[in-house]
């Protein structure tokens, strides 16, 4: 079973409620597929999410940017 059909992408993004998701958050985005320490590790070897917004402490991505991600690491 591929996990596009576990976890349908597109549905993920009409439910989240903003344009924006905290890296703090990514858990619950993802429904536990990525966490937030996890995406920390992806951005420090720079195989993470390309756009990143920071407001002092917090990172957060654009919601489009995490499902093409998300997209692009699932194995065909």
């Amino acid at each position: 079973m591929r996990r596009e059909n576990v976890i349908d992408l597109d549905k993920l993004a009409e439910d989240w409620p903003s344009p924006f998701v905290a890296r703090s958050e990514m858990e619950n985005f993802t429904k536990g597929l990525y966490k937030p320490r996890s995406m920390n590790t992806f951005d420090g070897s720079g195989r993470g999410i390309k756009r990143k917004l920071k407001m002092r402490s917090k990172i957060a991505y654009l919601k489009e940017d995490v499902i093409e991600w998300i997209r692009k690491r699932i194995k065909k």
